[in-house]
């Protein structure tokens, strides 16, 4: 797999200064159920993570909309990397069931409260 960082760091136009900051991923992002290791998987991975966090934050907060901001740029960076793929529809596919399910890998499922 490439490296995310790397991959990231090479897109042109570049993120805005603003939202790099928001677009670093660490190892506890990269997605450790991916069967291969993809690149897709582990920025939409990485996004899903950013999403939690947003929404762990609810009302007028700056750091849950940068966190919201830097979720769907890593997802639509996911869609981008899967567009480079072998298998384009495949890839794509496999980012939408990831996106669908909604939950990082790294965290257990949301419990939900009465």
């Amino acid at each position: 797999m490439d490296s995310p960082i790397a991959w990231l760091a090479e897109r042109t136009p570049p993120a805005p200064a603003e939202l790099t900051a928001w677009l670093e991923i660490s190892n506890e992002e990269l997605d450790p159920e991916a069967e291969v290791g993809s690149l897709p998987q582990a920025l939409v991975n990485a996004g899903l993570l950013h999403l939690d966090r947003a929404v762990a934050r609810p009302g007028r907060d700056r750091e849950a909309a940068h966190q919201l901001l830097a979720a769907d740029a890593l997802v639509t960076y996911g869609c981008e990397a899967a567009c480079e793929a072998d298998d384009v529809e495949g890839a794509l596919a496999e980012v939408l069931v990831r996106v669908s399910r909604g939950r990082p890998a790294a965290l257990p499922p949301r419990v939900k409260l009465p």
